[in-house]
């Protein structure tokens, strides 16, 4: 019975014990969300994204491809659901973005802060967001942005 209880302590302490660890030097958890939104509101988007549209209409191929890039290079920190919940998330500070709200935003007015953000990451907001300008193709950028304007559709993880 103490095995038990000792057992049981030790879950539930462990998830409290890591978030006390973690250093209260540097931006909290949330911090680059914020820092990159307000650039945004500040100063927009970085002049040579200002003007980024996909050229491509979204397809169901184009969902798919979407779907294969953001599951490979974006559900380890943002989770399945796009709630940056994913398995590596809980050690990143600042915390990934949740992604749901970006749905829900205009197509026009979103494009250009998206496909940034993909492309340049978040090094500039002391995130470990990787930038993936040099990694995938616009054609690719633009399919998981698309995945993420639909919601992120799936079945099942």
């Amino acid at each position: 019975m103490i095995r038990y209880a000792i057992a049981a302590a030790a879950i539930i302490a462990l998830p409290v014990a890591a978030a006390l660890a973690q250093s209260d030097e540097g931006p909290p958890r949330w911090a680059a969300n914020i820092v990159r939104k307000q650039q945004v509101i500040m100063h927009g988007v970085p002049r040579p994204y200002t003007n980024m549209h996909d050229p491509r209409p979204d397809t169901e191929a184009k969902l798919r491809r979407g779907r294969f890039l953001f599951d490979s290079h974006c559900t380890a920190c943002h989770g399945w659901t796009g709630k940056g919940t994913g398995p590596e998330a809980f050690a990143q500070v600042p915390a990934p973005a949740d992604l749901e709200w970006l749905a829900r935003t205009p197509k026009n007015p979103s494009e250009p802060y998206m496909y940034w953000a993909v492309a340049e990451g978040g090094k500039d907001f002391e995130s470990e967001m990787p930038a993936f300008k040099d990694k995938l193709s616009k054609k690719d950028m633009w399919a998981v942005i698309a995945y993420v304007r639909a919601g992120l559709p799936r079945n099942s993880p």
